[in-house]
């Protein structure tokens, strides 16, 4: 989730990565704007966990060279000079780091974000165009924290920027994720979610 500008002076990436290191929250680097993140709710929360659970079991009983990241990693967007947050992320077999920083990355194959009523623009447009020139990236999931909805984005056609849309709306359905060959349950990824489960939450 983005947040407002910290100020409207310019920062380098020295700035940037100085004021990250010793900062308590997350910030996004936006061409020289520091941006910072908003805290997420619980079903945010919660959802980009069973996303990664999800994904994490299959990898491991498939022994696949999949590599699952998750909110702490930051992405290096070149050619917009960004450094974006995504929720969840899918690594194919080996993990690029940026200048040798270990807390960025330039190869998702896979990329998840899980929608809220601030960001739901960002995150379909500008985010997406963003990520959409790395050349590992393949393959983008918008996830509704607020009912069961997923909608799949997958590069169809590299040569023409082909992207194939599918969507997913119950708790019975799957969404196929061509670009690492799973099918996610939808159910797995709404689990003890206040809003569908609340009787779970209320702490009676």
């Amino acid at each position: 989730m983005v947040g407002g500008l910290i100020q409207q002076k310019r920062y380098s990436l020295e700035e940037y990565f100085a004021l990250e290191e010793k900062a308590t929250e997350k910030h996004e680097y936006h061409n020289g704007k520091i941006i910072p993140m908003a805290g997420g709710s619980i079903p945010h929360s919660k959802i980009a966990v069973n996303i990664t659970t999800a994904l994490e079991i299959w990898i491991k009983s498939q022994k696949l060279p999949l590599i699952v990241l998750n909110s702490d990693t930051k992405i290096r967007i070149q050619d917009f000079n960004r450094n974006l947050y995504p929720d969840t992320l899918v690594v194919c077999e080996k993990v690029n780091y940026w200048n040798g920083r270990t807390d960025i990355i330039t190869n998702p194959v896979l990329i998840f974000e899980v929608l809220s009523e601030s960001t739901e623009h960002y995150d379909r447009e500008d985010k997406f165009r963003m990520y959409r020139t790395l050349p590992s990236f393949k393959e983008y999931v918008l996830v509704n924290q607020f009912k069961p909805l997923i909608n799949d984005y997958f590069l169809q056609n590299e040569k023409e920027g082909l992207w194939k849309i599918t969507a997913a709306d119950s708790l019975e359905a799957k969404i196929a994720l061509p670009s690492i060959g799973f099918e996610l349950l939808l159910a797995d990824v709404y689990w003890m979610i206040p809003e569908l489960q609340g009787e779970l939450w209320e702490g009676n």
